[in-house]
């Protein structure tokens, strides 16, 4: 077993604060056309995650959607060549970002978001939150208000994260397409 030192949780915080910059920001996860296509399904599927129907769906799905994103991601990085990564290196976005940067981070975030998505469904299956607030001692009709509007909200966002992470795969989809149209030089 490893040590984890400080440096690897600043490392980690370095690493991930960059990804957030070359993917554009939160602003661009918040305002992504992808984002809210899986906001208006979700909105649209209320029963979904109402009655939990969501749950079985992201632990079967997530795992193999997670596997062969990642795979698909260490396949497309393995097959460009070193003078294909520095000319999108050299080939900036409009906000100045490398071509290269933003699409590992396109990469990258699709694969985050399924990872954050399947620790959801861990998190929701557990029983900490019924734990504390049985042991608060609450009122009969206020600790099952608060458990309504915690499961309420746990499953809109596991389902809001499930379908995030399923649209994603367009955008996937686009960096690769626009990879594949990019023409060798003369």
């Amino acid at each position: 077993m490893t040590d984890i030192s400080p440096s690897q949780y600043g490392t980690l915080a370095r690493r991930l604060k960059q990804y957030i910059k070359f993917y554009g920001g939160w602003s661009a996860i918040f305002s992504s056309p992808f984002f809210w296509l899986a906001f208006f399904i979700c909105m649209i599927n209320y029963t979904m995650w109402d009655s939990e129907a969501w749950l079985p769906l992201a632990q079967s799905l997530l795992p193999n959607l997670l596997g062969f994103s990642l795979g698909t991601y260490a396949i497309l990085f393995s097959i460009i060549n070193n003078r294909l990564k520095r000319a999108l290196r050299e080939v900036p976005n409009s906000r100045g970002i490398p071509y290269l940067f933003e699409m590992n981070a396109t990469f990258f975030h699709f694969l985050i978001t399924q990872v954050v998505a399947l620790i959801w469904t861990f998190i929701y299956t557990g029983t900490l939150w019924f734990d504390i607030l049985t042991y608060a001692k609450l009122e009969p009709e206020v600790l099952v208000q608060v458990l309504f509007a915690l499961k309420m909200s746990g499953g809109f966002i596991g389902m809001l994260l499930l379908v995030y992470s399923t649209t994603l795969i367009i955008a996937a989809a686009m960096v690769v397409y626009r990879l594949a149209m990019i023409k060798e030089p003369n």
